[in-house]
């Protein structure tokens, strides 16, 4: 994944914060990606009814506590249809994205990018998600124990959501926050994951 805005900052994209699937700057600069293709393809119509669902910041806060109103609730339905069907529309080009990257990161992200609203996995790409997200690529590559026990929770979670998906049906997959982990651990210390896929 090359982005020379970054590079010039010498900003570390594999450094780990958690080793959630979404733990890493790289992986959300993919799943960033992975929006910019679909938001690209939105009409003028379906743009307005987008922003129409727009978040407020008390929304955001009452989401972050916990506290969603069925407004919100109803908000959020909106927004994961309305995502879903940009979703089908451009699910080649999406595809075509990922298969580009030549990276095991890249095809996890886009499952988590799939099934937060609900949209369309075939069973081909599903097979391709769980051959990357494999154990057997990742667990020599940890400096302990607890790093190893860690991710492995983790990998094994979405590995067992994967194959339960029914694609139509918005599925959540456990994400951690720079924040949250700092504030659980301190300095992130994480060894990086070697996400390349070798021809």
């Amino acid at each position: 994944y090359n982005n020379e805005m970054m590079c010039e900052e010498d900003i570390d994209l594999d450094e780990h914060w958690s080793y959630a699937i979404k733990g890493s700057l790289r992986a959300l600069y993919y799943y960033e990606d992975l929006e910019k293709t679909c938001f690209s393809e939105m009409t003028d119509d379906e743009r307005k009814e987008y922003r129409s669902y727009n978040f407020t910041l008390q929304d955001a806060l009452k989401i972050r506590l916990s506290q969603e109103t069925e407004e919100i609730r109803d908000k959020k339905i909106k927004i994961s249809q309305i995502i879903s069907a940009l979703i089908d529309k451009c699910y080649d080009k999406l595809v075509h994205f990922v298969r580009n990257q030549n990276s095991r990161l890249a095809y996890m992200v886009f499952g988590v990018f799939l099934m937060e609203d609900g949209g369309k996995m075939t069973n081909e790409l599903k097979e391709d998600i769980l051959k990357y997200s494999d154990w057997a690529y990742e667990k020599h590559q940890f400096k302990n124990l607890e790093e190893e026990e860690l991710r492995k929770k983790y990998l094994i979670e979405f590995r067992e959501i994967i194959k339960r998906y029914i694609p139509g049906v918005p599925t959540l997959v456990s994400e951690k926050s720079p924040s949250d982990v700092y504030a659980d651990h301190g300095p992130f210390d994480l060894t990086p994951i070697k996400y390349d896929i070798q021809i």
